[in-house]
């Protein structure tokens, strides 16, 4: 019996440390991967601007599966890039599709995929995945969005809101361009009255980080421009002739990407934690 539990238990203790290890080696891949194609789109010379013909757009039907991401739920949209009902997409083509479409680069898109196949428990050689497993609350999913209203108050996280992506097309105070201190401003006033009207809220800081990272999406892939996110968001469409406004050689790395979120946190008013929740 002794020997026994002693051979399980050093088993166990073995996998333990192997997962550990090969979790660590891996961010530090990525990291050294991600920094190497900063490199290169700093000494290499930009894509040119090619107008993009889409795949016909095809509304969702009721029994589709959405996320609560428009970036993804727009490649569904568009026939023939995501299967139209979101089922069955593998962690693998949804960074090869986001890498070629928004031009992410490949490093950001292995890691944010792994990322959420380790969130979904899967696989990500060889499972794949629902738009609407993404929605799983405080995975990648979370209170506050500029784009949907909190789960406790709208539960089928897939729905963009049309307020609040009013408020996004009404933010800009000077010029006809979304901006990060635009986008400060709508974080801070969506956190406040998160906080204030759901008893339920929560944010971890990984999750305010998500926050900003998807609003600066609309900065860098998007460029602020409003003609183009209001259809994006609304009706998760991407515009006729549209192509990524980021056209670095190597795509957006996580490198170039975290400097615009970190100027969108910086921006947000720390006013909004001291607002008590409602009883």
């Amino acid at each position: 019996m002794p020997s026994s539990w002693l051979s399980t238990a050093t088993r166990n203790v073995g996998s333990g440390l192997w997962s550990v290890i090969s979790k660590l080696s891996s961010i530090v891949y990525t990291i050294l991967w991600d920094t190497g194609l900063t490199l290169i789109n700093i000494i290499t010379p930009k894509k040119r601007l090619v107008a993009t013909s889409w795949p016909e757009f095809v509304p969702p039907k009721a029994t589709d599966s959405r996320s609560p991401c428009p970036a993804l739920n727009a490649l569904s949209n568009h026939a023939g890039i995501f299967p139209h009902d979101g089922r069955g997409i593998t962690f693998k083509q949804m960074g090869d599709e986001v890498h070629k479409h928004y031009n992410f680069s490949r490093s950001f898109c292995y890691f944010v995929c792994s990322y959420i196949a380790s969130i979904l428990r899967r696989d990500y050689n060889t499972d794949s995945f629902d738009l609407s497993d993404i929605g799983v609350h405080n995975g990648i999913e979370h209170d506050g969005s500029i784009t949907r209203y909190d789960t406790v108050r709208q539960p089928d996280q897939s729905k963009p809101d049309e307020k609040l992506i009013h408020d996004i097309i009404s933010a800009p105070k000077e010029g006809k361009k979304l901006a990060a201190a635009d986008v400060s401003r709508l974080l801070t006033t969506r956190l406040t009255h998160s906080k204030q009207t759901n008893g339920q809220f929560s944010l971890a800081f990984i999750h305010s980080f998500f926050a900003a990272a998807n609003a600066s999406t609309l900065l860098l892939i998007f460029g602020g421009e409003l003609g183009d996110i209001k259809p994006f968001l609304l009706e998760e469409r991407l515009p006729e002739d549209w192509s990524t406004k980021f056209r670095s050689r190597m795509g957006l790395t996580m490198g170039t990407f975290n400097s615009t979120v970190l100027r969108v946190l910086l921006g947000i008013d720390p006013s909004w934690k001291k607002v008590k929740k409602e009883e």
